[in-house]
């Protein structure tokens, strides 16, 4: 199998304008070398795989959801953030998509903007800031559908032994979050079509280097409160991370493979019959994620 680049799983980092940088700031309160927040919002920033920045994974003929950051001169726009922001998406003069949308942020430390559309065409497509026209508008591609590598809404989950307590199946750890989480009981492929709905998380929590990943596991703990009838299971996506601290890339697992995801982390939502019915990419919060688990 080929290694895919570690950049394209994390992709937390998020990709970033021509000639920007995210920066990282410490030290104390009264440390004069640090930035001081900003409300002027410069630049928008893609947070999913756009095929420029990274590979394209974006298909036509079904509704597609992408998300942003926003950045000023300095840094992401964390608590200065806009509260809505509204967006176009547009291929040459047509107009795809056009929304006021609304911030995220609950339950993660990045806040964010997810929009839906769908794309009649592979091609170049351009998500825009309205109020903003100063900001660069942002490009991104769409392949076709036969391209394309992860499952979409109204497919059949592709079934595929996951790591359990039972049988970690070569995966080490099964789970890297610092206290295991308790999706590990089951396994996928017994699980995907047994009469009961299954929601799948891939995420490697104990190896994000950013707010991202990590959250979202712990964000699946406390949505799944009440759901007894539901089958929850974790993939992480490395064999054997611990191979990072020799220079080497770990292979990945085969849940990454099976579904074909070149990035992470990700979150399947399917019916009693392994049917995909939502998927949530890259980012979210326990919003979103609520919205999600709410059509089961």
């Amino acid at each position: 199998m080929t290694r895919p680049d570690r950049r394209k799983f994390i992709l937390g980092a998020l990709a970033v304008p021509s000639g920007a940088a995210l920066l990282a700031s410490c030290g104390g309160d009264n440390d004069p070398a640090l930035p001081v927040a900003s409300t002027d919002l410069s630049f928008l920033v893609p947070s999913f795989p756009d095929g420029f920045r990274s590979p394209a994974a974006l298909v036509v003929g079904v509704e597609q959801r992408i998300t942003f950051v926003v950045r000023d001169e300095i840094d992401i726009m964390r608590d200065t953030a806009p509260a809505q922001l509204a967006f176009t998406i547009t291929q040459g003069d047509t107009t795809l998509a056009s929304e006021t949308v609304s911030l995220r942020s609950d339950g993660i430390i990045t806040p964010y903007y997810p929009i839906r559309f769908t794309a009649p065409e592979p091609g170049e497509y351009v998500a825009t800031l309205v109020d903003h026209l100063d900001v660069t508008p942002i490009p991104f591609l769409v392949m076709d559908r036969a391209s394309g590598t992860i499952p979409q809404v109204g497919d059949t989950l592709p079934v595929v032994d996951t790591p359990t307590i039972d049988d970690a199946r070569g995966v080490t750890p099964i789970c890297t979050r610092a206290i295991q989480c308790p999706f590990h009981e089951h396994n996928l492929s017994d699980v995907i079509d047994n009469g009961r709905p299954t929601v799948l998380i891939v995420a490697t929590p104990g190896f994000c280097q950013t707010d991202i990943c990590g959250p979202v596991v712990d964000l699946l703990i406390d949505g799944a409160e009440g759901h007894d009838d539901i089958d929850f299971v974790h993939a992480e996506v490395y064999v054997d991370p611990s191979e990072f601290d020799t220079g080497a890339f770990p292979d990945t697992t085969a849940t990454i493979a099976a579904m074909g995801l070149p990035y992470e982390p990700a979150l399947f939502v399917n019916d009693a019959n392994g049917t995909l019915l939502a998927r949530l990419d890259t980012m979210w919060d326990r919003s979103e994620l609520a919205d999600a688990l709410s059509i089961l």
